[in-house]
């Protein structure tokens, strides 16, 4: 069946060292999101300037949806900060400004 609440999709890019994996950050996002995490994409792996040497950009959409409601801003901003300091916190990752 087709859900009743609609989804909404988060791009997110973080600054990692070279040996972190995606692998790693997927599932950190998973634990972060638990079960409002409906989809997790690679979309962009980058190196070059200006990010520094040893490190990369790993970019990916994100989407989330409620079961039983349409997720609030509140709600969507809470989890992808609980994201984005879970990946910061495991693997001294960076939100790419």
């Amino acid at each position: 069946p087709l859900p009743k609440f609609p989804a909404v999709t988060r791009d997110i890019a973080v600054v990692c060292e070279e040996s972190v994996t995606v692998g790693a950050l997927e599932e950190c996002i998973r634990k972060g999101a638990k079960s409002l995490l409906k989809e997790v994409k690679l979309f962009d792996i980058y190196r070059g300037v200006p990010i520094a040497q040893g490190e990369k950009s790993v970019a990916m959409s994100i989407t989330l949806r409620a079961a039983d409601h349409t997720l609030t801003e509140e709600e969507i901003t809470k989890v992808t900060n609980k994201i984005i300091g879970a990946v910061s916190n495991l693997y001294n990752a960076q939100l790419r400004s």
